[in-house]
């Protein structure tokens, strides 16, 4: 079978054997078969003269001889015949038809064939002749195409077959960029098929070439189809806005529209309307609802806008226009009359060059036509009930605002609706007052929906849809009940997409709302989005750094156009945001060069705040503006600080005043858990960025203070072995990154630890490492605090004197000021409670009560409330001791209250045990046997061998008097099953023989019959 060849010549050319490509070693070889397959049999004197014009006709001949023999040579085959010795043709045995024959041929059904231009991009060395054919045949092509494609489109259009439409416009559109008939057919195309917005995008495309390229305008024909496009557009967007919309609430202010509207269409008294609110509130679908159903009405609707408000009577211009049509078909009024006070007062009406008399309008002016359009609309109202609807009264401009007011001042025959922004000026305010003084107006104030609306409201537009409570109420902080924004979330509802939060129609609302804003306003707007709360004018006006009368009456402005929400908190003026959503708004406006410098200012100016005054509340501020200025663990080292102050770790009885300020509250219900959640999101922050921040000293800082942290926490909760990991750790890193503060406070907690489980010896270890630091630093205050422990110590072997000692020098450290006094208040309250312990064990009662009600009255003082849970335990035992038990119960009781709010167990067993000792006094067997049972459930929890002594004294006792019937209950006998002698011996093995010496003495005495 032979080889079939096939050219193709529109758009990039290629000469292909069997579908495979050709490649010749001589351009001119293409040339000969490009010029043969369109032009078919050519005598070689013409052929040779094309290709080589700028040789002799000799040496033309001879290359033509050479390249066909070259072509014939490489494809193997006579591709090139001569039938006779001057004429040269393509061997038709051996050709495929080209894309130029298909084309020729039936070019409407063959328009695919013309890719592109002719031989695009193809030229030709030397061969000036040749490139002029390729010219002119390209141009050929190219109208045979056009003229055929206009008629393919046509006819596909007329027989519905509109597959290809689309395409082959698009084709003639690129041919020529610039033909706007082009552009025409493809529009009308468009908006036939109903894609109204592909009319749009094709206009605005042709607009920006014309524009960029030719520095003109689309024709006033290709206007006129975008402009009735747009016509379409509105229509459609206004009937699907009635139906996907279900009118919710506003029932009161229906009812009072409905009876307005009956009684004007009744002829009787009547008033206009005013519906203020905020930007989406419904002022417009309220307005739309209830005209809807007032079916006798005449409507004239007009909008104020903002970019008018300079216009002279720009309003009544527009009612007057859909006036003037009313009044000449029916006859109203005397034509000539009508058309001299337009052409008077309206004469851009008939001539547009006087506009400007427009702007010179006296007020004897608006007295006449006050009288005159009083006159028209009298007799318009005698055959209409005619409304006038006013939107956007805010904008109105004076003159026309003068004109209505005096109009509803007199007015008995129309209704005006107006809708108002809350945001409006002070001659908004005082044409309300004139009109409603004289019972002329009804004022409507729309307010956001409440929270448990917002529910019924998504269910009003969603029937068949339920979603839970998490969503309504996230719906409804975002949105804060504004309607425009709750149906901006029920659409992407419906539809089934992702909430997107700030849909684009909701910034459009939002930057309308921002129009016209001076540039102060703006800055002092874009400084308090910023901030999460409420902003002192004092801090705008340091960031500010402008004249603080300016940021007064820029402030003053925005709370007048109803955008901010002034405060006044301790005597500082406060200012915020009255719409969230305006916020964040103009927040995601801002640069992220700005937005990090800003926050950075925030921050260190916080800080530098917090440093001054010691606020707490501080702390989390700076923390917020640190983190959004792109500096992470700055940030989290202030949330860490925070949280420590929040958690309140109270194991660590004494707390040191401006790390742990328990001031503003007594304890509270236990709110850890959402506070540990912040703190374990650190720790998760902390442990992902190692490999970023690792190598950071500042990183190592803030993972000790973590980890010293999060040790404490679990010391806290009791999980020791996890709590002490931790504290070694930090002193592992404290050392190697000569962190001597964390070092001491890591020992500390090692004390703390100690004291807990009662291990004595290895307590000092850690007293003396921390007091050689401490002595290092010259802490006098870690020196007195590890002074008190180190009494303790003595305390729990039983070397009172020395003990006695220790405390004193304590409290002469921390009474060097009364700044030093109050910050170490419960500290020194805890030395006063060790001194009492110290005469209860010396049988000093009243001396030891005297040191409790030192302690006490400290705390109380200082509102150390945690602490006083403690001393109220050792004022309620030593009273016991004294045989006072009314006064016992008391301060035991009040203790009760407080431990029931906190976390750490710290003397809760004391408590326990002494409460039900009194219990048992007073015979409240009950009482005692839900005690033992209690016991029994928590002994297997505790390490501390006092407090399992405790119960055990507690048990013994009991026992004690079931076995010499000082008392019968044969459930107390059952609950106490083990002998006398076990709980007897269990109590001594545990208690404290220098600390516990009141309960042995007592077990002893009641059992043995030893003093």
């Amino acid at each position: 079978m032979k080889k079939k060849m096939r050219c193709v010549m529109f758009g990039n050319p290629q000469i292909f054997l069997n579908d495979q490509p050709v490649f010749f070693a001589f351009s001119k070889i293409n040339a000969l078969f490009y010029y043969l397959s369109v032009n078919g049999p050519v005598s070689r004197d013409e052929i040779a003269g094309i290709l080589w014009s700028n040789k002799s006709e000799k040496s033309a001949k001879k290359n033509l001889r050479n390249t066909i023999y070259q072509a014939n040579k490489e494809l193997e085959d006579e591709f090139i015949v001569s039938p006779n010795k001057s004429i040269l043709q393509l061997n038709e045995e051996l050709i495929a038809p080209s894309d130029v024959d298909l084309f020729l041929e039936d070019p409407i059904n063959h328009l695919d064939e013309y890719q592109d231009d002719f031989l695009k991009g193809y030229f030709l060395k030397d061969s000036e002749i040749f490139d002029l054919w390729v010219t002119k045949m390209r141009n050929y092509f190219e109208q045979k195409f056009i003229q055929n494609c206009y008629q393919k489109v046509s006819q596909d259009i007329e027989n519905n077959h509109l597959i290809d439409v689309e395409k082959n416009i698009g084709r003639l559109i690129a041919i020529d960029e610039y033909d706007e008939r082009n552009y025409q057919m493809l529009m009308r195309f468009y908006q036939d098929s109903h894609r109204n917005g592909k009319v749009i995008e094709t206009y605005y495309g042709l607009s920006m070439t014309l524009d960029e390229e030719l520095g003109i305008k689309p024709s006033e024909e290709t206007r006129a189809i975008y402009e009735k496009t747009l016509a379409i557009v509105k229509r459609n967007k206004e009937q699907k806005k009635a139906r996907n919309y279900r009118f919710f609430g506003r029932t009161k202010e229906i009812e009072v529209l409905e009876a307005n509207l009956d009684s004007f269409f009744q002829k009787q008294p009547f008033q206009s309307v005013l519906i203020q609110g905020d930007d989406g509130i419904g002022k417009s679908a309220l307005s739309r609802l209830v005209l809807s159903n007032a079916t006798k009405k005449t409507l004239i609707k007009v909008t104020c806008f903002q970019t008018e408000q300079g216009f002279t009577l720009r309003m009544w211009r527009e009612i007057i226009t859909q006036l003037d049509q009313i009044i000449i078909n029916q006859k109203i009024i005397n034509e000539e009359a009508w058309q001299a006070m337009c052409r008077r007062f309206f004469p851009s009406f008939f001539d547009k060059r006087n506009a400007s008399f427009e702007e010179s309008v006296s007020d004897a002016d608006i007295n006449y036509l006050s009288q005159f359009l009083l006159a028209v609309l009298k007799e318009v109202s005698k055959t209409h009930f005619l409304i006038i609807w006013i939107e956007n009264l805010q904008w109105i401009d004076p003159r026309s605002l003068q004109l209505l007011t005096s109009i509803l001042l007199h007015n008995e025959d129309i209704m005006f609706l107006l809708t108002l922004r809350t945001d409006h000026q002070k001659k908004i305010k005082d044409f309300i007052n004139a009109v409603s003084h004289y019972d002329k107006l009804i004022q409507l104030s729309l307010e956001p929906f409440p929270r448990e609306s917002v529910k019924a409201f998504v269910e009003r537009q969603i029937p068949d849809q339920k979603y839970g409570y998490e969503l309504y109420d996230r719906l409804y902080e975002e949105s804060e009940g504004n309607p425009l924004f709750l149906m901006e979330y029920v659409k992407q509802l419906k539809n089934g997409s992702k909430l997107e939060y700030m849909t684009p129609k909701m910034q459009e609302e939002l930057e309308f709302s921002l129009t016209q804003l001076p540039t102060m306003e703006k800055e002092v707007l874009e400084i308090i989005s910023f901030f999460r709360d409420a902003v002192q004018i004092s801090i705008i006006d340091t960031l500010l750094e402008a004249d603080y009368t300016q940021i007064a009456n820029a402030v003053a402005n925005l709370r007048e156009r109803n955008i901010l929400i002034e405060r006044v908190i301790s005597g500082e003026i406060y200012v915020c945001f009255k719409q969230k959503k305006l916020k964040e708004y103009i927040y995601s406006k801002l640069s992220a060069t700005k937005v990090r410098v800003t926050h950075e200012q925030i921050a260190r100016l916080f800080e530098q705040q917090w440093k001054d005054t010691n606020d707490k509340n501080l702390l989390s501020s700076v923390a917020y503006h640190y983190k959004y200025a792109d500096q992470e663990l700055k940030s989290l080292d202030y949330e860490l600080y925070k949280l420590e102050i929040s958690l309140k770790f109270q194991h660590e009885l004494f707390p040191i005043y401006s790390e742990q300020s328990e001031k503003t509250a007594k304890p509270q219900s236990l709110e850890w858990q959402k506070e540990f959640e912040k703190f374990e999101k650190i720790g998760k922050f902390l442990k992902d960025n190692e490999e970023m921040y690792g190598e950071r000293d500042d990183y190592q800082q803030l993972l000790m203070k973590y980890l010293y942290l999060e040790g404490r926490y679990f010391i806290n909760l009791g999980n020791y072995p996890k709590g002490i990991e931790n504290i070694q750790r930090v002193i592992s890193k404290a050392k190697e990154y000569h962190n001597d503060p964390l070092f001491v406070k890591s020992y500390r907690q090692m004390i703390y630890y100690f004291i807990q489980t009662d291990n004595a010896g290895e307590m000092l270890q850690y007293i003396e490492l921390a007091m050689k630091m401490s002595i290092r630093m010259n802490d006098h205050e870690s020196i007195g605090i590890l002074l008190r422990l180190k009494g303790l110590y003595n305390l729990m072997i039983g070397q009172l004197e020395e003990a006695e000692r220790l405390f004193h020098e304590s409290i002469t450290i921390f009474t060097i000021s009364d700044e030093v006094r109050e910050k170490y208040a419960s500290n020194i309250a805890a030395s006063y409670d060790y001194l009492a312990e110290i005469e209860r064990l010396r049988e000093n009662y009243d001396k030891a009560m005297s040191y409790h009600k030192k302690a006490i009255v400290l705390c109380e003082e200082t509102n150390l409330y945690t602490s006083l849970a403690i001393f109220y335990v050792g004022m309620g035992i030593s009273a016991f001791a004294a045989e006072n038990y009314k006064e016992a119960r008391k301060y035991l009781e009040r203790s009760n209250e407080m431990h029931m709010n906190l976390t750490s167990p710290w003397k809760k067993t004391q408590l326990s045990v002494y409460l039900a000792l009194i219990d048992l006094l007073e015979g409240n067997y009950e009482a005692v046997s839900e005690a033992i049972i209690n016991f029994n459930d928590i002994q297997n929890q505790m390490e501390n061998p006092r407090d399992i002594g405790m119960l055990y004294f507690y048990r013994a006792t009991v026992k004690h008097l079931l076995n010499t019937n000082k008392i019968t209950d044969s459930n107390l006998n059952k609950l106490l099953d083990k002998e006398e002698e076990y709980y007897y011996e269990k109590a001594l093995e545990n208690l404290s023989p220098y600390r516990d010496q009141f309960e042995i003495n007592n077990l002893n005495q009641l059992i043995k019959g030893k003093g």
